[in-house]
């Protein structure tokens, strides 16, 4: 018979992981016109979280009533099987933001499934757990089989978190590395002491950070090109200074006026997100690529050397002359006499005056055919 205690417990367990679940899903509602993308990646997992909380008040409701054993089993290993595929819903957001390919991110979906398999004779045996006649939880043979398989995804987050530093995204590293180690301390709290609705309350508050914080990654980009917009530049300027940053790049993409006017605005903007691209994919590790205006970027390097700006440089134009665009690039150091803004400038400076004898040669060339 269920009492007014296992009530207390019931909203106790439950309380902090429905509300955040309920914020979430009003958050995500709000901002799905602006975060399509984003809201996609998350809703499942919102769906899952709510699933794991209703099959663990179901697995916690069995043993405390005269529910039959199969249907006890089964809600214990359905808890069990969304557990784990919620970790990889997370694991998988951060690791498509680390690579280009998203087949190896479904690859990631193998030791779940196999958990899912192994854990599948709880239904018919005491392999992997039972439950004995005064209701108990008893573990089998194959009792931590879920365990590993956390353990195993929890330091794949960890790898995550590592390569986030290496990409300088501190900020994510850090989310991820405490996303990391709470979920260890609940897995550890509710195998060793037999609490409830730990790592419940956990996972919510895993997928609720990392869902806030890409949500503010999100206003940092520029819509069209998907690269850092004017607003992350200045901060960037303000979180860098002249102690790390070391060369200024300013672009400007020629001809965008011509385009707009013969081939329609959307082939103008094909033409800024094709020449976006392409300098972002030949940006130096620790160069990072603004646009700040209709056809106008910026380069911020950090400990990088004259020669390789050089080379950079040669390579952008190099692959935007291939793709049969054209771009005005100037550059500037920063040093103890030049501050950030001042290579800004003279950066600036040197674009248009290379700018400038970009169109000469052209009108001569032009001149030369008539």
């Amino acid at each position: 018979m269920i009492t007014n205690l296992y009530l207390q417990s019931l909203v106790q367990i439950n309380f902090i992981p429905v509300l955040i679940t309920v914020f979430l899903l009003f958050f995500i509602y709000v901002n799905i016109k602006f975060e399509t993308h984003l809201a996609k990646q998350m809703i499942p997992c919102v769906i899952l979280l709510l699933f794991l909380i209703v099959m663990d008040n179901l697995d916690y409701y069995g043993y405390d009533s005269d529910m039959p054993q199969k249907l006890h089993r089964l809600f214990a290993m359905l808890g069990y099987d969304i557990r784990i595929f919620l970790m990889v819903g997370l694991i998988n957001i951060a690791y498509g933001r680390q690579i280009k390919s998203k087949k190896l991110t479904k690859v990631t979906y193998i030791p779940a499934i196999l958990n899912a398999l192994m854990i599948l004779p709880c239904m018919f045996s005491d392999i992997v757990f039972s439950y004995s006649e005064t209701g108990d939880f008893v573990r089998g043979p194959l009792a931590y089989t879920p365990h590993i398989i956390s353990a195993m995804y929890i330091f794949f987050l960890f790898y995550l978190a590592i390569n986030s530093m290496r990409l300088d995204r501190k900020t994510e590293a850090g989310i991820l590395f405490l996303c990391a180690i709470v979920t260890v301390m609940a897995v550890l709290v509710e195998m060793i002491f037999f609490l409830r609705g730990i790592l419940m309350g956990v996972i919510a508050l895993d997928i609720t950070f990392y869902y806030l914080y890409l949500h503010i990654e999100h206003f940092r980009f520029d819509n069209l090109t998907k690269v850092l917009n004017r607003d992350s530049f200045y901060a960037d300027v303000k979180e860098y200074g002249p102690e790390r940053i070391t060369h200024v790049l300013s672009i400007d993409v020629n001809d965008l006026k011509i385009t707009n006017d013969t081939k329609g605005h959307a082939a103008g903007d094909k033409l800024i997100k094709d020449v976006a691209n392409i300098l972002r994919n030949e940006l130096d590790q620790s160069c990072y690529l603004y646009r700040v205006g209709g056809d106008e970027f910026v380069v911020l390097c950090l400990l990088r050397s004259n020669d390789e700006i050089k080379s950079m440089i040669e390579r952008m134009y190099k692959k935007i002359e291939d793709a049969g665009y054209s771009l005005a690039i100037g550059w500037e150091t920063v040093t103890s006499d030049v501050s950030v803004d001042e290579a800004y400038k003279q950066a600036d400076r040197q674009m248009y005056e290379t700018k400038l004898k970009m169109k000469a040669k052209r009108s001569e060339k032009i001149a030369e055919k008539k």
